[in-house]
């Protein structure tokens, strides 16, 4: 492994150690146990898909497993999951009873969360067409590219 390959990966493992962290701790997981009503747990499913990714793509650029040939599996997982995601959230459920974490701001600001997630599935696309290569020059900053805006969306749209 080459110097400037060694900065890289190390790059690439400090910014996805953040979003891992964000997601361990507050992103996915009913860690309070309240039942949700269907469409939230369909969503929170949903996005259970790019929780999962993430931590098995971060086990990867921070050598805890070796496994470089699941980049591109689990990157059309994320993409997949992408293709899911507005669809998940068309629903207004407002008012709705059980729990959701789901801020009533995603309604009230549809046009920006929904070109959010517009972003995220061109953004996770991209990220899987390169995976596909094995190039790691570009899997490191394509991966940072598909998940940079998910704690800002997060922070705006999702309740703690």
């Amino acid at each position: 492994m080459t110097r400037k390959f060694s900065k890289k990966m190390i790059a690439v493992a400090v910014a996805g150690s953040l979003v891992a962290s964000f997601a361990a701790t507050s992103a996915f997981g009913d860690e309070d146990g309240e039942e949700r009503f269907a469409e939230s747990q369909y969503r929170h499913d949903v996005m259970e898909h790019f929780n999962y990714s993430i931590k098995k793509i971060l086990q990867n650029f921070q050598g805890n497993v070796q496994h470089p040939e699941h980049f591109a599996p689990i990157a059309t997982i994320m993409a997949n999951a992408a293709t899911m995601t507005k669809a998940a959230f068309e629903k207004d459920t407002r008012g709705m009873e059980g729990h959701t974490k789901a801020k009533d701001e995603i309604w009230d600001n549809w046009e920006d969360f929904s070109s959010r997630l517009d972003q995220l599935e061109a953004d996770t696309a991209a990220f899987a067409d390169v995976a596909q290569s094995g190039n790691m020059e570009q899997i490191g900053p394509a991966f940072r590219k598909a998940v940079s805006q998910c704690k800002a969306c997060h922070d705006k749209y999702k309740a703690d």
